[in-house]
């Protein structure tokens, strides 16, 4: 069931694992919709989180540069759906523009992040190919990104 919460209450609800946090260098990963539209509560938690808890984001990138600026500092790791690097492809799939995931992934990379980002290549059905997908991965290669999770997009069947 969903319900709204503060950071406080995210943080006490976290708590409980603090142990097991610790012991496995382990920590909270920031997921849904698009977490980064929420980055001043990202940062408010981690200025929050006890020392040694890892923060990771899984995010499409797809917002305002000021998003990643402001959690920069605080995230371990970035997981990344690009959904594909090529603007038709991604506009004919999710219906909007590419060119602020391609900026923020520049911004990445200009700042020495590429090891700390995983970028998913999947392939979607009727939407791109092999070919497609090894043309992201060499243009992403180019930027310095070497971590990337492939995989099938399973349509769904009703």
């Amino acid at each position: 069931m969903w319900r709204e919460m503060d950071v406080q209450e995210i943080m006490n609800e976290v708590m409980v694992d603090n142990l097991y946090f610790q012991a496995t260098n382990g920590g909270v990963t920031f997921g849904g919709g698009e977490p980064l539209l929420r980055s001043d509560e990202i940062v408010r938690f981690c200025k929050l989180k006890p020392t040694g808890w890892r923060t990771y984001v899984e995010t499409s990138l797809n917002v305002n540069r000021r998003h990643v600026e402001a959690v920069a500092p605080y995230i371990d790791h970035y997981i990344v759906d690009i959904k594909d690097m090529n603007p038709d492809i991604y506009r004919r799939y999710t219906s909007a523009d590419n060119r602020q995931v391609i900026d923020n992934l520049h911004w990445l990379a200009a700042h020495g992040k590429q090891e700390d980002v995983t970028i998913r290549l999947p392939h979607i059905p009727d939407y791109n190919t092999e070919a497609d997908i090894a043309e992201s991965r060499r243009q992403l290669t180019a930027m310095g990104f070497n971590h990337f999770d492939s995989f099938d997009y399973i349509p769904k069947q009703f």
